[in-house]
């Protein structure tokens, strides 16, 4: 466009008349290149076609109302892991035979070696599927701390060996652990 202005007018042509007609002509000149190369802007000889447009309903809801997905998930889940139920009563606050802290528990493994460890509960971590419990037992004068996942396939029982002699006082008892000032 500032090509076309830049010019000088003819002669016997005013300058308005000359910069009309460039622009007539520069408006045409890209009509035609629009109409060559696809999608090059608007195009205005074109006429319009109405398109019909997809609606696209939600997908019905599986779930039932109000419930949470996650919730579900992992009762699902516990249900596959723990189908007669002895894990879920064993760490259940409200249950009579659950575990405490302060317990002396035997887990046994599933593995060839039939492997078990012996140890103190220290601690229990009840988050649904995650639920763990930290023990703690002494091999000679060496502390020993295992985390077991309660629902892992590779556990096989959880055993009493003995009940804590009164209630803990605590839910967590880190104090077992010997406190490394006082040893030197």
């Amino acid at each position: 466009m500032s090509r076309l202005l830049l010019r000088q007018p003819a002669r016997g042509i005013s300058v308005t008349e000359n910069c009309l007609s460039a622009l007539r002509s520069a408006t045409v000149a890209t009509l035609k290149d629009s109409r060559q190369v696809p999608n090059a802007g608007y195009q205005l000889n074109r006429k319009l076609t109405k398109t019909p447009i997809k609606i696209h309903h939600p997908a019905p809801c599986l779930l039932p109302k109000g419930s949470e997905p996650k919730q579900l998930l992992e009762q699902k889940l516990i249900s596959e892991l723990d189908p007669t139920g002895w894990r879920r009563q064993l760490f259940q606050r409200s249950s009579p035979l659950a575990l405490r802290a302060g317990d002396v528990v035997k887990v046994l493994f599933n593995s060839e070696t039939n492997q078990t460890f012996v140890g103190t509960i220290m601690a229990i971590r009840r988050r649904g599927v995650d639920t763990s419990v930290r023990l703690r037992s002494e091999v000679g004068q060496l502390g020993v701390e295992m985390s077991v996942k309660v629902y892992s396939t590779s556990v096989k029982a959880f055993e009493f060996v003995s009940r804590a002699l009164k209630k803990a006082r605590r839910a967590k008892l880190y104090y077992l652990r010997p406190d490394e000032k006082k040893r030197k």
